[in-house]
C-alpha cells in the first residue's frame, strides 16, 4: 500500500476547504474553455483545455486577497489602485479569496 499523501487528496482538501457547503454562483466567460464560479466569497476558475492564460479581475482595495492553488498553497494577489488582479489560469483550478476569509475557512479549532 502506498502511504505517502497524493497531490489529489491535497487537491480534494483544499477544494473541500474554501468551497465545501457555500452557496454556488455560475460566472459567464468569454472563452467556453474557461470554467468560473463563486462559491460563497471563493471565486475558482481554470481552464478545460491545456491553454494557459490570464484572467482580470475587480476586487475590493479594502481588503487583503490571496490565490490559493489546488494543492493549497496560497500566495498574496496583488489589487491595482483600481481595484484589479491580474493572475494566471491553466487547467488547474486556482481560487481567489480575501485573506480574512482564507484564514476563517482554514482555521484549525
Amino acid at each position: 500500500y502506498s502511504l505517502g499523501h497524493k497531490p489529489g487528496e491535497a487537491a480534494l482538501y483544499t477544494a473541500s476547504a474554501l468551497i465545501d457547503g457555500l452557496p454556488y454562483k455560475a460566472v459567464a466567460t468569454s472563452d467556453s474553455n474557461i470554467q468560473a464560479a463563486y462559491f460563497g466569497e471563493t471565486f475558482m476558475i481554470w481552464r478545460t483545455d491545456e491553454k494557459t492564460g490570464e484572467w482580470e479581475m475587480q476586487l475590493t482595495t479594502d481588503k487583503a486577497w490571496v490565490i490559493v492553488d489546488a494543492v493549497g498553497a496560497y500566495q498574496n494577489l496583488p489589487v491595482d489602485a483600481a481595484g484589479y488582479a491580474n493572475f494566471p489560469i491553466t487547467s488547474s483550478p486556482v481560487y481567489v479569496l480575501s485573506r480574512s476569509e482564507y484564514d476563517r475557512l482554514t482555521r484549525f479549532n
